[in-house]
């Protein structure tokens, strides 16, 4: 079964944001084992980074929603990119994403736009499959 690590903004992200990745990582599980990270309460911070990016050097798929900007974020992608890792961008229709996220040029990083949580799906699917 394939690992997905799911990477988000968490700490100024809005609760309908963090409800909605919620729900992805729930559909995800439905397919692919889904690294939890520590979140906002548990661990120290250094926990926080040690078990993330342990998380991004194992996984199969980097999956980083960038709708809501976020160092730590940037942080995964650039370690995910550097492993040689694949990484999906995912970011909400109306998300201003960062110029300098719309500058990877690296093959192994797509970005798409999306309206609900099956459009993820969909692009995690073609993403695994090579097609994206």
């Amino acid at each position: 079964m394939k690992q997905i690590y799911l990477a988000c903004s968490l700490t100024h992200a809005p609760e309908d944001f963090k409800n909605h990745i919620a729900k992805l990582k729930d559909s995800l599980r439905h397919k692919y084992e889904v690294t939890d990270f520590l979140g906002l309460e548990l661990g120290t911070p250094q926990d926080v980074f040690k078990h993330d990016i342990g998380g991004v050097k194992t996984c199969d798929l980097l999956l980083a929603d960038c709708s809501h900007p976020s160092t730590g974020l940037g942080f995964e992608i650039a370690t995910a990119l550097y492993s040689h890792k694949p990484v999906l961008g995912v970011a909400h229709g109306d998300a201003q994403v960062s110029r300098f996220i719309l500058g990877i040029n690296n093959p192994l990083f797509s970005l798409v736009r999306y309206r609900d949580t099956d459009e993820v799906l969909d692009a995690v699917e073609k993403k695994i499959a090579g097609i994206i």
